[in-house]
């Protein structure tokens, strides 16, 4: 392992052969332990491909009118079908983007998912001969160690505070095989990609949309009605008691006022119902206990009556 390669990930190596163990070598000691401290925090694989995303293709150029000029997909199925998914795909369109370069990426967090990948290669058998580069993704050589990664098999590795990738070991590289199946699995995912894309935004414009317009009329309303204020005041405490928004139309976590009403008219008539249910459990006990104590009342007038004289015979 190179120091060029250890610093360019942002952090240095542990030793191979720890000092720290041999007796008296204090200064040695503090050497690994200051090593080890500089190790980087551990990454989670949302934030891993959020990276790796951001390596091929720039956020700024995601939404450009013209396109990025390459395709990245993620949780890909093998074009055999044989349910292999790669975690990350990308596709170059244009010759500055490298045009009909297929890169599929593993994406490994941690020392044990890497070695189930080095044990179980059935995922880069699965997608080998329909990439031009088969890479392991990883926070650092700490977890993916350039001389255990199989022969051909490339690694990178994030640098710290710069958007591309470190390019620890160089993959063999080839012509992808183009098939019906890869053209088929790749459409698919892409216009998955592209319809989730299209329904975020659609989203996000309507959230948005809808915040300026109830900001524009509570400025309007308190400049103008103070009654009105009040009121919209009134529904901004229901929205928040509620976990909902009222708008024009229902959508998302957006209700219509008619929708709203009928929810609440719902649950008020049901809370009402368990008011009655229980004012009438009440009112009965309260009966009950009045009986008890009317008969109670009786016991003890009957005990503290006279008692008869006995004649001894019948009349």
């Amino acid at each position: 392992m190179t120091s060029s390669a250890s610093a360019s990930a942002g952090w240095e190596e542990p030793l191979l052969t720890d000092p720290a163990q041999e007796p008296g070598n204090t200064a040695a000691n503090q050497n690994t332990s200051r090593r080890r401290a500089q190790r980087p925090p551990a990454m989670r694989t949302p934030e891993l491909e959020r990276l790796l995303h951001d390596h091929f293709i720039r956020p700024e150029d995601r939404d450009a009118p013209n396109g990025a000029g390459a395709v990245y997909l993620t949780e890909v199925v093998d074009p055999e079908g044989r349910g292999r998914r790669a975690d990350a795909v990308h596709i170059g369109l244009w010759q500055s983007r490298g045009a009909g370069r297929i890169d599929v990426c593993e994406l490994k967090t941690s020392r044990a998912d890497f070695r189930r990948e080095l044990a179980q290669k059935a995922k880069a058998e699965a997608w080998w001969k329909y990439s031009t580069a088969f890479w392991i993704v990883s926070p650092g050589i700490h977890i993916t160690p350039p001389d255990e990664l199989p022969e051909n098999w490339g690694l990178m590795v994030p640098r710290a505070g710069q958007r591309r990738f470190k390019v620890v070991v160089q993959p063999e590289e080839r012509d992808p095989e183009l098939t019906v199946g890869l053209l088929l699995t790749l459409l698919k995912k892409t216009e998955t990609r592209r319809t989730k894309a299209l329904h975020e935004q659609a989203n996000r414009l309507g959230t948005e949309h809808y915040r300026r317009t109830e900001e524009l009329r509570t400025r309007l309303a308190s400049a103008a009605e103070p009654d009105v204020a009040r009121r919209l005041k009134l529904l901004d405490e229901l929205e928040a008691a509620l976990t909902v928004q009222v708008g024009e139309f229902s959508w998302g976590d957006v209700l219509a006022p008619g929708q709203a009403a009928a929810g609440l008219a719902e649950f008020m008539q049901g809370h009402r119902a368990r008011l009655r249910t229980q004012q009438t459990g009440s009112d009965q006990a309260r009966m009950l206990d009045e009986m008890a104590k009317t008969l109670q009342s009786a016991a003890r007038q009957l005990r503290a009556a006279p008692t008869l004289p006995d004649t001894g015979s019948e009349p």
